[in-house]
């Protein structure tokens, strides 16, 4: 019996004696990930709606025509939830009828920074979700945004520290296009003309 013990360890000697160490440790490889939605410097609210869409380059997202002047309202800051500024601007509103009846509306806000941006996001898309909107994540230019499908086509978005919510009356656009609209609406809306 011993000497089939010193015949195993002589064996296992003599493979370990022939496997080489390794001259250095290895090297822990590093990854490069995409930037996060809403990396990109935001812009700051814009005094007009025709600096944050044109009826002609609403028209042309769409595909159809919007007409009507934009009706804009101009938010005030509201220090418990960041925001620094914020634009609401309605478009297709039918002459002599209230803003709640435009068939496009577009809302640009800013805040303090990306964090409260980010979050005003989250609470929106969780409200949405929670009246029982579809959610799905699209482009918006080089960022991601999340589109809701509820009463009507909504889109929320997020660049740097500015925020965009559009929402839009669900005959304007077809399902299998609105994203990528709506996306190309507010990408229209977040970049500085």
């Amino acid at each position: 019996m011993r000497a089939l013990v010193l015949v195993a360890v002589a064996v296992l000697v003599s493979a370990c004696a022939g496997a080489t160490e390794p001259m250095t440790d290895p090297e822990v490889p590093l990854f490069s990930t995409p930037a996060p939605p809403g990396s990109l410097e935001g812009r700051a609210v814009p005094k007009t709606c025709a600096e944050v869409a044109t009826l002609e380059e609403i028209g042309t997202i769409l595909g159809t025509l919007v007409t009507g002047d934009p009706h804009p309202v101009v938010g005030v800051p509201q220090e418990n939830i960041g925001r620094t500024a914020r634009l609401d601007c309605y478009y297709g509103v039918p002459r002599g009828k209230p803003r709640t009846t435009a068939t496009v509306w577009i809302a640009l806000a800013t805040y303090t920074d990306a964090h409260w941006a980010q979050r005003r996001l989250s609470n929106t898309v969780d409200d949405e979700r929670a009246s029982g909107a579809r959610v799905s994540d699209v482009p918006v230019g080089p960022d991601r945004g999340v589109l809701l499908r509820g009463k009507t086509w909504m889109l929320v978005a997020v660049r740097g520290s500015t925020t965009v919510v559009i929402t839009v009356q669900p005959n304007l656009v077809r399902e299998d296009r609105a994203g990528a609209m709506l996306g190309q609406l507010a990408d229209t809306a977040l970049t500085p003309g």
